[in-house]
């Protein structure tokens, strides 16, 4: 736990996925391992797998893509 009470700090997540989603702007996400057939399923792991160094007590993610309806939970 944080100093506040938090689980996280969340200005630390907020960079931290921002970093994650630079990896993945303005590339084919094919061209990236681990995510040669990118369903919405490999990219919620492809952010897991690069936030848990930094957030040990991660245990889950959730991605969405609301414009046509999809959600992914990975439980860690």
């Amino acid at each position: 736990m944080q100093p506040a009470g938090w689980v996280a700090d969340l200005e630390s997540l907020d960079v931290a996925l921002k970093a994650v989603a630079t990896e993945l702007d303005h590339g084919l996400l094919n061209d990236r391992p681990g995510l040669e057939s990118p369903t919405l399923e490999r990219i919620c792991l492809y952010f897991a797998e690069r936030l848990r160094p930094q957030f040990p007590g991660l245990s889950r993610v959730v991605l969405s893509r609301p414009t046509i309806g999809e959600s992914c939970a990975l439980s860690l």
